[in-house]
């Protein structure tokens, strides 16, 4: 009878765990398909990349550097302020990618609150290693 309790225990502690972290997966994902469907519309409405380019099948194939585009989340965001379509797709797109980083971030946080030493230290490296590949790497 006591397994049964604890199995159960063990069961409704991790649910508050799967709830925030399941929400903030859902939440990212749809935030991003929002902004990328804003700035498709943007695209579609404009005809234009808001870089001096014109939306056209030569713009696909163009060479690497022919075009330039926002590479810096500083310049994505400028051009977002100024709305500019492909900043508002690169943002999108920037904002699915963040959003499974912020994920261990915020397991991080919840570890910390169940008093899991093992899984914060574990998760803490795991996090600066995303950190590092996206900031430090090039």
């Amino acid at each position: 009878m006591s397994e049964l309790k604890q199995d159960t225990a063990f069961k409704s502690a991790d649910k508050p765990m799967a709830t925030v972290i399941s929400s903030l997966l859902v939440i990212g994902v749809i935030l991003s398909a929002a902004v990328l469907a804003a700035g498709l519309a943007l695209l579609t409405v404009t005809g234009q990349t808001g870089y001096h380019e014109a939306l056209t099948p030569a713009l696909l194939v163009a060479p690497q550097g022919a075009v330039a585009f926002p590479t810096t989340i500083d310049g994505v965001l400028q051009g977002v302020l100024s709305l500019r379509p492909f900043a508002v797709i690169e943002l999108g797109a920037l904002l699915l990618i963040a959003t499974p980083v912020l994920r261990v971030a915020v397991s991080v946080v919840v570890f910390l609150f169940e008093g899991d030493r093992l899984y914060v230290g574990i998760t803490l490296v795991v996090l600066f290693l995303l950190l590092v590949s996206i900031f430090w790497i090039r």
